[in-house]
């Protein structure tokens, strides 16, 4: 993997990390000449700039070539080879896209996303890879790059395409089978993908300890899910306002899912342990059993005691049921 430790600019231009298979001045030209704009830039220079970043990631991750009008790639199978930046543009697409097992993707889709993440301690606007819009700014990528040791932690190394998390607006990406649109058009012709100076692919970082709690929560409400499917949403779940374990009246974090479990999230005000003490599996509060913890979340269940089957033999004097004469005739 690469090491994107060593990281500097330079009037907008990263210092270059990985040894470049593509040759810019080309990639340039092929971009001029193209239909459509898939590098974002006004001038060439700043065409030529955005290239020789964007040419930094062949070394770990694939690029993939964008229909007009759509999210799709222009390519039927991908994942298994990794196109380079110049293969991808000869395709003549509206826009490009990245993929990679070690990419690692907030998507914001709403304002109740930035919310969310900002109760959970996580800064959305640290330095790493945004991906942002023109036409929406408030809506945007934050991309990082996880370590194989991090991965690890995972079930399969990754987690399922995660769509508007809690409801909040929130999808998460850290899967081989998820892209990001990078740069070029959006699907409505009417806004462009962009990184801005600083926050760039030379700007990439490790996912912090806040982020990576939420990747580790996140597989772990998915290992508890019995859905084959390739995505993953908590639209079914049920939001609780207040939360009956830890009281929380606000932001509405904490949920119920559709098989009963409720999941108390740990945060900077509210938390089952900061309202009843240090818990530990099967603990019991207010009729809730505790029967999972992780570091963001404690989830309870109701707490049915298992009672003592008590068996009634017939009685003894009880005559048998016989069949009348009737029925033997």
């Amino acid at each position: 993997m690469a090491d994107f430790n060593k990281k500097a600019t330079n009037g907008g231009r990263c210092t270059p990390i990985l040894a470049q298979k593509s040759d810019p001045l080309h990639i340039l030209q092929m971009v001029k000449n193209l239909k459509h704009q898939p590098i974002t830039g006004v001038t060439d220079e700043e065409i030529l700039l955005r290239a020789q970043n964007l040419a930094q990631l062949e070394a770990f991750s694939g690029f993939l070539p964008i229909r007009k009008g759509t999210k799709s790639p222009l390519v039927s199978t991908w994942g298994e080879e990794y196109l380079s930046l110049e293969k991808a543009l000869s395709y003549e697409p509206a826009a490009l896209a990245v993929f990679s097992p070690n990419f690692l993707t907030l998507d914001y889709d709403k304002e109740s996303a930035l919310d969310f993440v900002a109760e959970r301690g996580i800064d959305f606007t640290s330095s790493t890879l945004h991906t942002r819009r023109t036409d929406k700014l408030w809506r945007f990528k934050q991309t990082f790059l996880t370590p194989d040791e991090m991965l690890d932690e995972l079930p399969n190394r990754s987690i399922k395409r995660t769509l508007n998390y809690l409801g909040t607006g929130l999808d998460v990406f850290c899967s081989k089978k998820a892209y990001i649109i990078i740069d070029g058009e959006h699907e409505d012709g009417e806004g462009r993908y962009y990184s801005p100076g600083g926050l760039d692919v030379c700007d990439l970082q490790h996912p912090p300890k806040e982020v990576w709690d939420l990747i580790l929560e996140i597989a772990e409400l998915q290992s508890h899910d019995k859905s084959s499917s390739q995505t993953y949403s908590n639209t079914k779940s049920k939001k609780l306002y207040p939360c009956p374990i830890c009281g929380r009246d606000k932001n509405h974090w904490c949920f119920e899912n559709d098989n009963g479990l409720i999941h108390c999230m740990n945060g900077q005000t509210f938390s089952a342990e900061k309202k009843h003490g240090p818990l530990k599996i099967g603990d019991v509060i207010d009729g809730y059993a505790l029967v999972a913890q992780i570091s963001t979340c404690n989830t309870f269940k109701l707490d049915n005691p298992i009672s003592k089957r008590i068996y009634n033999p017939r009685p003894l004097n009880r005559p048998l049921n016989r069949r009348s004469s009737s029925a033997r005739r």
